[in-house]
């Protein structure tokens, strides 16, 4: 029921300083960034698993939240031993190269690299929100983080397209314009109509195709038959600006038979 008089109310004390549980036997030290897995306190870090789609599930249960003001070896078990981590701006080392972080990224999401290392995109999805870009210089990367910061959605957004049979075997590509600047991070390819022989679906931003992003559809695969695939991590091609050719490309050795739709994801800075 709404207020009809003042009322004392309770404030939470001590904002910008956690005290969690630590993972069972990691090694956290004095000023690495502090991540919360399940629950529990760890060295930040990407995403962990055999393929692409573990890591991304590992990143889904990750949250980074703040530098450990501290060092701490976690007990026997997860949460028998606790350490304090601070929320606030901090600086971190720049990754090289096409992960590298420039003054574009400033007031931009960033992204966990290794607990002192931050990059510049998500590697499709396999390295968790370090927090927000608040400078950058020759000495690395000034990073806020926060446990707010970082539980934010992810901006994706998700471009469905499709080709019939006679562009399929025509290798007649599907054309879409990027809605916003981003990165391509996925396409995932869906039959339709059964198919004879099969190729490499693509992907081009203009004419220039997105390194390592090729769905293989496999000869006689059947409707229904779902294909993902990521590009290679970081890569400049897979960069977008708003209003952007991008082509769907289905390659010439698909005969006899066959249509396919998918999805493409791109992650928006």
């Amino acid at each position: 029921m709404a207020l009809a008089a003042p009322k004392r109310v309770k404030s939470f004390q001590g904002g910008g300083l956690l005290n969690v549980g630590v993972t069972a036997a990691v090694v956290c030290f004095q000023g690495g960034m502090a991540m919360l897995s399940a629950g529990y306190a760890r060295p930040a870090r990407a995403g962990q698993g055999a393929t692409d789609l573990l890591k991304i599930a590992d990143v889904a249960n990750s949250r980074v939240i703040g530098v450990f003001d501290e060092s701490v070896t976690g007990g026997a078990t997860d949460g028998a031993k606790t350490a304090d981590v601070y929320e606030g701006t901090w600086l971190f080392k720049n990754s090289a190269g096409v992960d590298a972080i420039t003054v574009a990224e400033i007031d931009r999401y960033c992204f966990v690299v290794d607990d002192e290392t931050v990059a510049s995109n998500s590697a499709g999805g396999t390295r968790p929100r370090a927090g927000i870009v608040r400078e950058v210089s020759s000495e690395g990367v000034w990073v806020e983080i926060s446990a707010a910061a970082s539980a934010g959605a992810t901006r994706s957004v998700f471009l469905p397209w499709a080709i019939n049979e006679t562009d399929t075997l025509a290798g007649t590509s599907a054309e879409m314009v990027a809605p916003g600047a981003g990165r391509i991070v996925r396409n995932t390819v869906i039959v339709q109509k059964a198919v004879t022989t099969g190729g490499d679906v693509t992907v081009n931003v203009g004419v220039t195709a997105v390194a390592g992003l090729a769905n293989t559809i496999a000869d006689a695969a059947t409707k229904g038959t779902v294909v993902t695939d990521t590009p290679t991590a970081g890569d400049a091609t897979t960069v977008v600006a708003a209003g952007d050719r991008i082509q769907i490309v289905p390659a010439a050795a698909f005969a006899t038979a066959g249509a396919v739709s998918g999805v493409l994801e791109i992650a928006l800075k």
